[in-house]
Parts: C-alpha cells; sequence; structure tokens
C-alpha cells in the first residue's frame, strides 16, 4: 500500500478515496475501520489489494519475501488481486514506565513494543516504533550504567497451579479477534468478556512455557477488553461504534491496570504526561 497499491472492494471498486484525502496511503486505523465496514457489508472475510499495476520488476527488486509468500500459496501479486484483512500489528500500550524506561516494579525495565512510554499517542505513525526503540534503550543504558547489578532468584515455583492450559489459546485468540478487534461495542465487548471470564478457572496439568505464555495472553486481553469497556469513546485506534466521537472531557486521560498479589486486577486513570 505505501508503494502505491490500491484497496478494492469485492465489486472491484477503490474505496479509499471517498474515506481519507490521502485515499490508500491514510492512516493505519482509518485504512482498518474502512475495510471493516466494506467487510462486514459484503458479508466477505476479506478485501482486495491491487499491485498489478506495479509491474514484475517492482514486486521482484522491493517485495521478494512477500511475491514469494504469496505464490507459494497460489497468488501471483504481478497478475492477481492479493485478498487483506486487518489484523493485530502493534498495541498502543504494555507495560507503563517512566521516561527512562523504569517500571512500577524496582530493577525492572521495560523498552519497544513491550513498552508503554506514552509517546505514541492513540495512535501509532509506521516505523516511530524504530525510533523509540533506539531512544529508550539508550536512557536505559544510561540508567543502568550507573547503577549496581542486582540477580535474584525468580519468585515463581515450578507447580502449574492456577495456569492455563495452551489448549484453549486458538479460541481466546478468534474472541479477542471477533469481538475486541477493529470493530467494538458494549454488546461485542460483554461477549467478550463472557467467553474470557470463565477461563480463569482452568488449572493446566504441568507447567510449561505454552502454558505460561497462555496465562500471560488471558491476562492482557482480560485488561484490554475492561479498558474497551470502560473507553466510552472513539480516539485514535480504539473505535468504539457505540461512542464513535472523541470526548476529551472525560477521556483526554491514560487508563492504567495493576494486578495484586492475590491476581486481582485495578484499573485507575492517570493524566496526560504520566511519570517523567
Amino acid at each position: 500500500r505505501g508503494e502505491g497499491a490500491f484497496l478494492r472492494d469485492m465489486d472491484g471498486s477503490r474505496f479509499m478515496e471517498a474515506e481519507h484525502p490521502m485515499a490508500d496511503l491514510a492512516p493505519r486505523d482509518v485504512v482498518a475501520k474502512a475495510i471493516m465496514r466494506r467487510m462486514r457489508a459484503s458479508g466477505s472475510s476479506h478485501v482486495w489489494l491491487d499491485g498489478r499495476h506495479l509491474g514484475a520488476d517492482m514486486w521482484i527488486s522491493r517485495f521478494p519475501t512477500i511475491l514469494e509468500s504469496c505464490r507459494t500459496r497460489g497468488i501471483d501479486p504481478v497478475t492477481d488481486l492479493i485478498p487483506v484483512a486487518p489484523a493485530q500489528h502493534y498495541v498502543s500500550g504494555g507495560v507503563r514506565t517512566d521516561h527512562w524506561g523504569r517500571a512500577s516494579i524496582p530493577g525492572l525495565f521495560a523498552c519497544g513494543e513491550v513498552a508503554c512510554t506514552g509517546v505514541h499517542g492513540a495512535n501509532r505513525l509506521a516505523s516511530n516504533s524504530l525510533l523509540e526503540g533506539l531512544v529508550f534503550a539508550g536512557r536505559i543504558g544510561e540508567v543502568l550504567a550507573g547503577s549496581e547489578a542486582v540477580v535474584r532468584d525468580p519468585a515463581a515455583g515450578q507447580q502449574g497451579s492456577g495456569l492455563l492450559p495452551h489448549s484453549v489459546r486458538r479460541a481466546m485468540q478468534q474472541t479477542m479477534d471477533e469481538h475486541v478487534g477493529v470493530l467494538r461495542s458494549q454488546a461485542s465487548l460483554d461477549l467478550a468478556v463472557s467467553e474470557l471470564s470463565p477461563l480463569s478457572a482452568a488449572t493446566g496439568a504441568r507447567p510449561c512455557t505454552e502454558d505460561w505464555e497462555t496465562t500471560n495472553i488471558h491476562a492482557l486481553a482480560c485488561v484490554l477488553t475492561r479498558h474497551a469497556l470502560l473507553r466510552e469513546e472513539t480516539r485514535g485506534s480504539h473505535w468504539r461504534e457505540d461512542f464513535p466521537e472523541r470526548d476529551d472531557a472525560r477521556w483526554q486521560t491514560r487508563l492504567v491496570t495493576s494486578i495484586d498479589k492475590n491476581g486481582a486486577l485495578h484499573t485507575r486513570t492517570e493524566p496526560i504526561g504520566g511519570p517523567e
């Protein structure tokens, strides 16, 4: 898309020209919403990306990996339309840090896509995560260079009590995709809560990496769904169909959730700017 490919609906018509002055080069949140509207209207699982006019030389020189991937699946971008749909790419959130990468736990630092520094606002611009990683990695290095290393043994034991079995991971991902994706509303988010909540009572038979990962994913899914329910407005990449306008009077703030020693989640608001 960034190199000049066009988005087309199932009728073959370009639709981004009517959505934004930049047409197909519009910001990602605008494009994702437009795609989802077309998919819902047509009942399709995708729209089309048309890069046929770019020519074979462009595909070979600029996008050899994408070209090969498409061709192995029976699609030749040089001559064929490519089916596309929105997918989770980047979370405008993460571990809350100050402007030196420090998290709320002493000695814990977070950087890059795992961290929420606040520099992206409600909608990250393309490639800015690379700049964030460079800047905050450097800042963390400055802090650590003057600190004494502290090594602690892991606090978690080897027992698997309270872990979710990794067998529920796919269903959980399906729930998030269908109900907490681009199109959000009170109804869809309530459905997500009803499907995620029962999982907290399940336990894994043995501790393994996959079970720890699944349990972590579940915790993050619950937090994300909770925040999406609370934020009754549309802002950046967060789009509530039942609250389509931005509401600065109520929601020009951040939502922060912490977890206590018993595993309970506690959510609070935090002013824009946050810790320095």
